[in-house]
């Protein structure tokens, strides 16, 4: 289940939003005019976002969640992705601290920040993400090669 996949990434630089909706693990996924995922978390967050030199997200590390949504999260507990594998979700349940591997490619930049986390679960896994940095743009470091 870890190695669930994006099957939408949309991030948009000039809001500091990222949202992603993913495959269910038996292949189906929420198409985008369907309802909303049965069960919302909406929770404050810090966040760090890995970008590659095109500007897309490599990985999203969310931290700070609250324990109700650590609990809801803690099927990815048990993750074997790694930097190197395909794109998925990996839970840090004792830091609270998820982490979403969306694509390979090396880093070029960094996004920190202050946000908010919008998680949407359907049949109790994760379906859909929203993460909203505060001043994104203010907060970009460069990565060291």
């Amino acid at each position: 289940m870890s190695m669930i996949k994006p099957i939408e990434v949309d991030w948009q630089q000039e809001t500091g939003r990222l949202h992603i909706r993913y495959e269910h693990p038996d292949g189906r996924h929420t198409p985008a005019h369907t309802p909303t995922p049965v069960h919302r978390e909406s929770v404050p967050a810090r966040a760090v976002l890995d970008l590659d030199e095109d500007g897309r997200v490599l990985d999203a590390d969310i931290k700070g969640l609250t324990p109700t949504v650590v609990r809801l999260l803690a099927p990815y507990s048990s993750s074997s992705v790694t930097e190197n594998s395909g794109p998925g979700i990996s839970l840090d349940a004792d830091a609270a601290w998820l982490w979403l591997h969306l694509r390979k490619g090396p880093r070029d930049r960094q996004l920190r920040g202050d946000g908010h986390v919008l998680l949407g679960f359907r049949d109790g896994l994760l379906a859909e993400v929203t993460l909203t940095l505060h001043d994104a743009g203010g907060r970009t470091a460069e990565m060291r090669r």
